[in-house]
């Protein structure tokens, strides 16, 4: 994990040297939502930022029905939603990095990646390792242990691997997306770290944000609020 003095001053440092960062984003939305300002700050100091999609978001059956307009939803109608998903979130990547961020997407079953994790396939964990030594990142950025999304958590199981199958040591940070339903109410967990943004980041932030056209129908609300003032990482109860 990012350690110093503070993490805040670790993380400083990185970004200024004008480090390579990856990010693993298991859905279309994660690399704005929590980590659009991180991006911004390692491009603009001279940086490289690459950002892994582990899924397309297809099986996001609530938002497709309303925008849609359809209840039944079948294997091509998922499809089309990923795909779009996909265009969405290029379309954020190049409000974020003006044309500087590159991407993959690994296409995986969306809500499927804990599933694997648990059948012991180990599979995503070589394609990553493999990402991070063609990469060599600087700082490797995940999901965290306590997000409630079964995605989440395993791409950050995955993520740990990973880093053993290409035998590579780098810092590394967690973003936090969807709350625990009963540490909501505790106010837990909570970031070691907050990395300030600027009015202009937070702004460009919102702007990558709502690039997600099909999650504003009926998420607006709670997307936006990401784009605050400060950027919140590594997480601990």
């Amino acid at each position: 994990m990012v350690t110093a003095s503070t993490p805040s001053a670790r993380l400083s440092e990185i970004i200024s040297r004008g480090a390579a960062v990856m990010i693993l984003a298991p859905h279309p939305d994660d690399e704005c939502l929590g980590t659009g300002g991180l991006i911004q700050q390692v491009l603009q100091a001279g940086g490289k930022a690459h950002v892994t999609f582990i899924t397309n978001g297809d099986n996001n059956p609530w938002p497709q029905r309303y925008v849609d307009r359809r209840w039944s939803i079948g294997p091509l109608e998922r499809y089309q939603w990923g795909q779009r998903r996909k265009l969405e979130a290029q379309r954020s990547l190049q409000v974020l990095g003006d044309g500087k961020v590159t991407s993959d997407f690994l296409e995986l079953p969306d809500a499927g990646i804990f599933k694997l994790w648990q059948s012991g396939d180990r599979n995503l964990s070589q394609i990553i390792g493999a990402q991070i030594s063609k990469l060599k990142p600087d700082l490797l950025v995940t999901p965290c242990e306590f997000d409630r999304h079964s995605d989440h958590r395993a791409t950050q199981a995955y993520a740990i691997d990973a880093l053993k199958v290409a035998q590579l040591d780098c810092d590394r940070l967690t973003y936090l997306i969807h709350r625990p339903w009963g540490m909501k109410i505790l106010n837990s967990p909570k970031p070691d770290l907050l990395l300030s943004l600027t009015g202009s980041q937070q702004q460009k932030k919102l702007q990558a944000i709502q690039c997600h056209e099909t999650q504003m129908a009926l998420s607006r609300s709670r997307f936006c609020k990401f784009a605050k003032c400060h950027e919140p990482f590594n997480f601990h109860t």
